[in-house]
């Protein structure tokens, strides 16, 4: 946690920080720890929550095509050692695994210093300095001396047999692989062979798989007026169009008015409104001077294509004459809306009626008809003014669509999509069907998928994403940070401030799944260790002196012994004679010189053993094993190096750019230089709420990327278990950090991070991932054990 001697300016500079202590081994003593034998870690504590599902066992089948049945409901993940699943079990800084809200579905663990023993003792002596400064102080000079015999006395002993610090190479020099696969189908596949019916045709299973609705060349029905040619009111008769087209033999004479109103302001179970909408309509109808007009309480099939239909409007306001709405006070009003601004913004804020305004067509002004005012007299308005008059609430925004249609500023089909979405889920609707919102949407795309009505609003989302060109938005937003955790799926706002856009993705949505789910390929995943670190194995650049310093510490205890076993054993034998005595004494002399020579230097050596081994140890590091280390908490970096390298040795910085949380300062020769994320008193203030969290809320993780020796501290509802890369951003790689529900076999984006670019070359590519962006809700209850 952060100590007390933090500053609240986080970019005034580097913090001095004392080191961060963990118990580490003296938690086995604590009553919650358990203990068990056969597995690592063989201390830790139990989860006190369980997702309450079924008691009866669950399939799971790993990479390997093992099918294996599980009862326990808590979470889990995928070993890179053997592809089975197993607990996930998290190590802990003192203050979370200590404390009583164990509120989680994961096991816990206490932090481990996992350095050898001896390169421990070398850094005690030093471990106080404050390593930002290039002298210690006097005082820091008094506790090294103090600490240095001590420390040169374990040393002694341990030398002999002690084991290397360099760690294993593993995978190549890669991080630890994620052997994931999918087995499933996908709900909609982009390549028609992959349907799960495979007794059709190649032309029957495209067609099935995401059918296209087709255009309507002109509308089905339409109010054709009687005697068009006369100004007042005669009536209209409603009429099939390709009926009247056979009756009349013409289409020279079909021109129509699209008639838009809100349910909210003419109810359809109430006589009264509908006759006032018909009066409206023709009476603009004849001053438009066309023929026919739609209105859709009349103009809409019957009920068998009612649910064709109705997502198909589009066509036939882009194939009208003119755009004529009305309005009138809706019946439940309590006197709010009295004018025809307040009822045109009512009706502008319906989802439906804002596509009736951008596909209207250009160029023509939109006439407004208000039920009770002088309906010879309409209000007037361009198109243009729409967004200043009536859509006060995103005029910015919806701004750019209406000049994209008007074709002033033409958008891109990403930029196209993104930003009718967002306008359409800022307005009103009442529920059809669940993915109403895309339905709209794609009233305003060139393709438009036949409507399901199983599909929820992210899969009729993404149907329609896949049937269009749309630069491949879903696979940008896969790589989206959501702002707020609770941020639904269609609002695209980035917490690093990117726009869709912005971020190229480097991956392929090769399907859409079930429960909100979509099939990604081409992904590259490493798996993230959570349960401990492990040492790292590196590579540092030998020289003189660190050979020097490695033959010194190897032969110091040898040197040592061997010369005080030549000075205790060497002296003249007491029954020689006088010729002898001399000759012996020549030699016991040079015995006992070497052996005082030998014993001096050894003693020296030893004596100089903790600066010899941080000579050897010591530096900075060419290549490393590539690593992902994960605990949850907060930890200073110096704490972090205690734990994996046994001292404070400089190697791991703050990552300045790898999540939200993440913070930077500019030094004084202009370098960006990442900062301890909790010297901002607002993420220390996180810091502090997540040791409370509840089951579900953010908590703080910590990410140690050995590959880079960065460190990067985030927010998460769980332990990403795996990171995906799925695209870049602003020179830096996207990766999702995610969890398992292996009950399903699906991935859930837990987190977004950056990180560096070199990390793409050091992780494998894995088959094709199910993921889903955002995990629902799951009971928990009580683990009971």
């Amino acid at each position: 946690m952060a100590s007390s001697n933090d500053v609240d300016e986080y970019n005034d500079g580097p913090i001095n920080r004392s080191v961060t202590r963990q118990r580490g081994y003296f938690h086995i003593f604590d009553l919650h720890t358990s203990f068990r034998l056969f597995r690592e870690p063989h201390f830790y504590r139990k989860n006190a929550l369980v997702y309450d599902r079924s008691s009866e066992k669950l399939l799971h089948r790993d990479v390997m095509f093992r099918l294996t049945e599980h009862a326990e409901s808590d979470d889990r993940y995928i070993s890179p050692f053997d592809g089975r699943i197993k607990r996930v079990v998290v190590q802990c800084v003192d203050d979370i695994y200590d404390n009583n809200n164990n509120h989680v579905t994961w096991r816990r663990t206490f932090i481990r210093n996992v350095s050898p023993f001896y390169m421990r003792l070398a850094n005690w002596p030093t471990d106080h300095v404050d390593m930002t400064r290039f002298q210690p102080t006097g005082d820091e000079w008094v506790w090294i001396i103090v600490k240095w015999i001590p420390a040169c006395a374990g040393l002694f002993c341990v030398l002999t047999f002690a084991q290397s610090a360099q760690g294993q190479e593993r995978n190549g020099g890669k991080f630890d692989s994620f052997p994931y696969r999918f087995f499933g189908y996908p709900k909609v596949a982009r390549n028609a062979l992959e349907d799960a019916t495979s007794k059709r045709t190649h032309r029957e299973i495209s067609d099935a798989l995401n059918p296209i609705a087709k255009r309507l060349l002109r509308p089905r029905h339409l109010c054709f007026l009687r005697n068009p040619e006369v100004k007042h009111l005669q009536g209209m008769v409603p009429m099939d169009v390709e009926e009247w087209i056979t009756q009349y033999r013409s289409e020279r004479n079909l021109d129509y008015i699209f008639v838009a109103y809100t349910t909210e302001q003419f109810s359809h179970t109430s006589a009264e409104d509908m006759n006032a909408l018909h009066q409206i309509a023709e009476t603009a109808a004849r001053a438009a001077g066309v023929a026919a007009y739609w209105i859709g309480c009349t103009c809409m099939p019957e009920a068998a294509k009612v649910h064709e239909d109705v997502y198909r409007i589009s066509d036939v306001i882009r194939g009208a004459e003119s755009l004529v709405i009305a309005v009138k006070r809706p019946t439940r009003d309590t006197g709010a809306i009295v004018t025809t601004h307040e009822m045109l913004e009512q009706w502008g804020s319906r989802i439906w009626t804002f596509p009736e305004v951008l596909l209207s067509p250009s160029g023509q002004t939109i006439k407004v008809y208000t039920w009770g005012g002088d309906l010879s007299q309409p209000m007037r308005l361009a198109k243009k003014q729409f967004a200043a008059k009536v859509w006060k609430r995103d005029s910015a925004v919806s701004r750019q669509l209406i000049d994209h249609f008007e074709g002033n500023c033409v958008l891109s089909h990403l930029e196209l999509t993104t930003i009718a979405l967002q306008c359409l889920y800022n307005r009103n609707t009442t529920q059809y069907l669940p993915g109403d919102h895309s339905y709209a949407l794609m009233g305003l795309l060139r393709l438009r998928p036949t409507v399901d009505d199983t599909d929820s609003g992210f899969q009729a989302f993404a149907r329609l994403s896949l049937a269009n060109d749309s630069q491949k938005l879903m696979e940008r937003l896969v790589g989206v940070m959501a702002k707020n955790p609770d941020q639904d799926w269609h609002c695209m706002d980035d917490a690093y401030g990117a726009n869709l856009w912005d971020i190229e993705p480097s991956i392929q949505i090769a399907g859409i799944g079930d429960d909100d789910t979509v099939i990604v390929d081409g992904v590259r995943a490493a798996n993230v260790r959570w349960k401990s670190f492990a040492i790292v194995r590196n590579l540092r650049r030998d020289s003189w002196k660190r050979i020097f310093a490695r033959l010194a510490i190897r032969w110091a205890p040898l040197a040592l012994f061997v010369g005080a076993w030549i000075v205790s054993f060497t002296s003249p034998p007491p029954s020689a004679t006088a010729s002898s005595s001399s000759t012996a004494g020549e030699t016991g002399g040079i015995l006992l010189a070497i052996g005082a020579i030998l014993l001096v230097a050894g003693l020296i050596l030893v004596l100089g053993a903790p600066k010899l081994l941080r000579v050897i140890y010591s530096g900075k590091f060419w290549l490393t094993q590539p690593w992902f280390f994960g605990f949850e908490g907060h930890m200073d970096i110096e704490g972090i190096e205690r734990q994996i390298w046994g001292g404070r040795l400089q190697r791991l910085r703050w990552a300045p750019f790898g999540s939200p949380l993440s913070r930077h300062y500019r030094n004084e020769l202009g370098e960006c230089v990442g900062v301890d994320p909790c010297s901002d008193p607002n993420v220390r203030a996180k810091v502090e709420r997540a040791r409370h969290a509840r089951c579900g809320e953010q908590r703080i993780f910590t990410l140690v990327d050995t590959n880079t020796m960065t460190v990067t501290l985030f927010e998460s509802a769980r332990p990403p278990i795996a990171v995906l890369l799925v695209g870049s951003e602003g020179g830096m790689q996207r990766a999702v950090g995610c969890s398992y529900d292996w009950t399903s076999g699906t991935l859930y984006k837990e987190t977004v991070l950056r990180l560096e670019t070199p990390c793409v070359d050091k992780m494998d590519l894995v088959s094709r991932i199910r993921l889903g962006l955002k995990r629902p809700f799951a009971s928990t209850r009580g683990a009971g054990r």
